[in-house]
């Protein structure tokens, strides 16, 4: 693993980990990923939430090395080792009180951290290794993917909170599947383009020897 991989993994468990501790966590807002489960555990059993994480990882690392290529597997490792060592390390911090704007801001940077894992083979463990194999086996989209196994987290909020935060929960969830199909459809026209100008320059010395000729 080269050092700008290790930084461009860093990167997206750190995008992750504001999203969590800067805008969703603070407002009691638990609606996505492994750290989101710890924090609802710890909140309903008095559990550790950094125990919940690493034992989530664990068991979804198992899925990963059983299903995913050895590539994915390796990067998510890493992810998911350095994911809950940064939820610690970074203090809960309500960086802004109005409640919708935390929600939509904390579900965009949630899925930009995801979207920049995914875009370099890797993952932080947890619920985001579900749609991966999803995808891989079934054809399910990433963003459809995250959707459905976070419904879980719908489902422990309102065994823990109530009704509210259920819904709460759920329209966070939807925002961050929303945000990431929008990353994911941009990072296609951008590979789209590159490659239509790739392939317009790499015809341009044919046609001017033909011209020439």
């Amino acid at each position: 693993m080269t050092i700008k991989r290790i930084g461009l993994i860093s990167l997206g468990v750190l995008w992750i980990c504001i999203a969590l501790n800067f805008f969703l966590l603070p407002h009691s807002i638990a609606s996505a990923g492994v750290g989101s489960i710890g924090y609802l555990i710890e909140t309903g059993l008095a559990i550790d939430r950094h125990l919940i994480v690493w034992g989530i990882n664990l068991i979804m690392l198992g899925l990963a090395f059983l299903f995913l290529e050895r590539k994915v597997f390796i990067n998510t490792v890493f992810g998911s080792l350095l994911f809950p060592v940064m939820l610690a390390w970074i203090p809960e911090w309500m960086v802004w009180e109005f409640y919708p704007a935390s929600l939509i801001l904390g579900s965009f940077f949630f899925s930009l951290g995801i979207f920049s894992l995914y875009c370099i083979g890797a993952s932080n463990g947890g619920v985001t290794i579900p749609p991966l194999i999803f995808e891989k086996y079934f054809g399910i989209k990433k963003a459809v993917g995250i959707f459905l196994t976070n419904t879980t987290i719908i489902v422990l909020n309102f065994l823990v909170f109530g009704l509210r935060e259920a819904i709460i929960s759920a329209c966070s969830i939807y925002l961050i599947a929303f945000f990431m199909s929008i990353l994911l459809k941009g990072q296609r026209q951008f590979v789209k383009r590159k490659e239509a100008k790739e392939s317009t320059l790499a015809s341009a010395p044919v046609k001017e020897k033909r011209t020439a000729g």
